[in-house]
């Protein structure tokens, strides 16, 4: 009996040590960021990847957003871009964004007079490294930022 409690005591830690070597994530270092290897792990994450440049990526899952690498490669911005309704009063535009920023706090926003535009931007830090999981998920939680902001546009000027 105690030899098969020792097999098995083996057999269940090898499995475990096993799974998490076979699961684990492979820490991307700076020196590896690329658009094309970002491009890949939105392709792998099944999010639409709809123009790939050398310095940033258009992607679409909920929201259209632009994925743009710093120079230094310190971060990767998350950003996007939206018209606000055409006369729509420059006092309640800010008011919005300022509304925005106060209450999610997950991204900035900005509003672009010379566009009459609203822009949002996610900063997610990567110079220590970062994995394919955790660059999605601050990607996810941009969208859900965005969403909350729209819930925050009660007159809907945001187009």
């Amino acid at each position: 009996m105690k030899m098969l409690s020792k097999k098995l005591t083996f057999l269940v830690v090898f499995c475990v040590f096993t799974s998490s070597i076979s699961f684990s994530q492979k820490l991307i270092t700076k020196e590896e960021i690329s658009t094309n290897k970002v491009a890949e792990i939105f392709k792998n994450a099944y999010i639409e990847v709809l123009s790939v440049q050398d310095s940033y990526l258009k992607v679409k899952d909920v929201f259209t957003a632009f994925i743009d690498i710093d120079a230094d490669k310190r971060f990767i911005s998350i950003s996007g871009n939206y018209s606000f309704q055409p006369n729509t009063p420059k006092n309640q535009i800010l008011e919005l964004i300022n509304k925005i920023n106060r209450e999610v706090i997950m991204v900035k926003c900005y509003y672009k007079e010379s566009n009459n535009s609203i822009n949002y931007v996610y900063y997610y830090w990567v110079e220590g490294g970062f994995t394919d999981t955790s660059l999605i998920k601050a990607y996810k939680l941009y969208n859900t930022a965005l969403r909350l902001s729209l819930k925050k546009d009660t007159n809907q000027i945001i187009q």
